[in-house]
């Protein structure tokens, strides 16, 4: 009945068969299940499904006719209750409408998950201002704040240098109007944070390369309040400051921006110089949705806003500057910072390590020290204040451990590395930083060329040990059912499953008659579909989603 009208099926007759299918098929959307079989009744099943695959669409078909039958299998999960003898559009109807809900359960699993992301991150910034309030660093920490605002903004932005540009702009045009409110070095700071509510708004709208949605849109524009929330009720006046413009900068001249619909002298006039500038830099840089306009073509586009979004005087003095615009474009190019050198920033509580460290580290020509912390509250404000590409954590800290400074840097900046440097080789320590998110481990008693190497491979994606011989820390890691990786091709499967037996991509490459090319575009599809920024995170999350096996103990050996 079913095949007939376009459904793949799979049959079983006991419990014990059903079990065995739907842990050799990853694909499986819903169960038809009986309730009297042989050996363990369909009531048992229904109650195993429910909690080792709560994807699954359940419906029970079934001669039994009870109404107290019927509510137990719905208080158990089942989505459909259908008494034999049935015909076809009855069976049709409750397995359609089985589906649907199902669809509909995923979504608002992948919404919940992508809130809870959300929370994740705007506790860890709080946490991260709130720190500089109570250090008493509010008013004087501008480099800080200045790095905190372009770590923030390398979730969305191509570049970095978006926030160098749009804030020094903001000076340019902030001094050709004579803005004297403030201090000019305090509107670019306070500028610098325009953004920061974008921490609050999931991967899959920053990123997303075409246009948004009317809902997609809707949620963008949450930032400017979540920006606002993050940074108001400071008794810091830059802090305040830099809330004003956050909730502001997107309020147009004629009223009919967001979130407040102000217009003209309502908007502050901060916020009115930073609306600007902002634009500007926005069309003359690259996104993932469109290529950079040259400077005449950004212009032309503003000044048919000009009365509308731009409030006019402020457009005509922006314009007149355009000299001087050009030579902050040419002082802060789009360009890899620090001509390509990896950045590194050392977390680790004991001064004399951490200084010889540093000493080793700066003696290679390829690396950066960008900065030192000392605990997880120092590592996290560090991390968000230099961005670097790879973190070498200490284990043990004074104020939590590794794991846990793991877990709050990768809820910030998902493609920060980290390598984790522990005296510890304990099972329970190293299983908790792989399920952290870290990308691999270094011994402190290994030589310094070793950890060289690692940091290397870790920057390029690489894994520093063969997941193969993390078997008994694989197996450790509890199971997660979030539906990662289950669009990942055939081709897909085939590379991953190299990349758990420890290959590099080139061997990845030679192995599959593939160009090199290639299989790194398709190890970056691999990374993508399981939110995953490293080989060894990638292995453990489609471990623990059961997308492959677990490495087998031979192939550890």
């Amino acid at each position: 009945m079913l095949a007939g009208h376009g459904y793949t099926c799979l049959e079983a007759a006991t419990t014990v068969q059903a079990r065995l299918v739907l842990d050799a098929e990853d694909d499986v959307a819903a169960v038809l299940c009986d309730i009297r079989m042989p050996g363990t009744s369909g009531m048992e099943l229904l109650k195993d499904l429910t909690a080792d695959f709560p994807d699954l669409a359940v419906v029970m078909t079934t001669v039994v006719d009870d109404p107290g039958t019927a509510e137990a299998a719905f208080d158990l999960g089942a989505f459909g209750y259908v008494i034999k003898p049935f015909d076809t559009n009855e069976l049709l109807v409750n397995l359609a409408s089985a589906l649907r809900r199902r669809d509909l359960e995923l979504a608002q699993r992948r919404h919940v998950r992508s809130l809870e992301d959300t929370i994740g991150r705007g506790r860890v910034l709080g946490g991260v201002l709130e720190g500089l309030e109570a250090d008493g660093r509010g008013d004087d920490s501008g480099d800080l704040i200045e790095r905190l605002s372009r770590a923030v903004s390398l979730r969305d932005e191509e570049t970095g240098r978006h926030i160098d540009r749009m804030s020094r702009y903001a000076v340019v045009l902030a001094e050709a109007v004579g803005f004297r409110a403030r201090p000019l070095e305090d509107l670019r700071l306070a500028t610098a944070l325009h953004d920061v509510g974008k921490i609050g708004v999931p991967d899959g709208i920053l990123l997303k390369p075409g246009a948004l949605s009317a809902a997609e849109y809707t949620a963008m524009q949450h930032h400017a309040r979540i920006g606002y929330q993050l940074l108001a009720g400071s008794t810091s006046a830059l802090l305040s400051l830099a809330a004003d413009i956050a909730l502001t900068h997107h309020e147009w001249w004629d009223g009919t921006g967001y979130p407040r619909g102000l217009a003209g002298t309502e908007i502050p006039e901060e916020a009115r110089i930073a609306a600007v500038t902002d634009v500007f830099d926005a069309l003359t840089s690259n996104r993932v949705y469109r290529r950079a306009m040259t400077f005449e073509e950004a212009m032309e586009m503003m000044g048919e806003l000009r009365g509308r979004q731009f409030e006019p005087r402020l457009l005509d003095a922006f314009f007149a500057s355009i000299e001087s615009l050009r030579a902050i474009r040419a002082a802060y190019p789009d360009v890899a910072e620090a001509l390509g050198r990896i950045r590194i920033l050392v977390v680790d509580d004991h001064e004399i390590f951490a200084h010889s460290l540093v000493r080793l580290l700066g003696s290679r020509p390829e690396l950066k020290v960008v900065g030192t912390a000392g605990g997880v509250a120092d590592a996290v404000a560090a991390t968000l204040a230099h961005a670097p590409d790879v973190v070498l954590m200490d284990f043990e800290l004074p104020d939590g451990d590794g794991p846990q400074a793991t877990e709050q840097i990768k809820a910030l900046i998902p493609a920060v590395k980290v390598i984790m440097l522990t005296a510890r080789t304990d099972d329970q320590a190293l299983v908790r930083a792989i399920a952290a998110g870290c990308s691999g481990f270094v011994k402190k008693e290994e030589a310094v060329d070793v950890l060289f190497e690692a940091i290397v491979s870790v920057h390029e994606g690489e894994t520093i040990t063969a997941p193969t011989e993390l078997v008994p820390l694989l197996r450790q890691l509890r199971p997660t059912r979030r539906g990662l990786g289950a669009d990942l091709t055939p081709r897909e499967l085939e590379i991953l499953e190299l990349m758990v037996a420890g290959l590099v991509n080139k061997q990845i490459a030679q192995s599959l008659g593939l160009r090199l090319n290639t299989v790194r575009n398709h190890v970056q599809s691999i990374l993508s579909k399981l939110q995953a920024h490293s080989k060894l995170e990638a292995v453990a999350t489609a471990v623990r989603e059961g997308v492959i096996d677990y490495p087998s103990d031979a192939a550890a050996r």
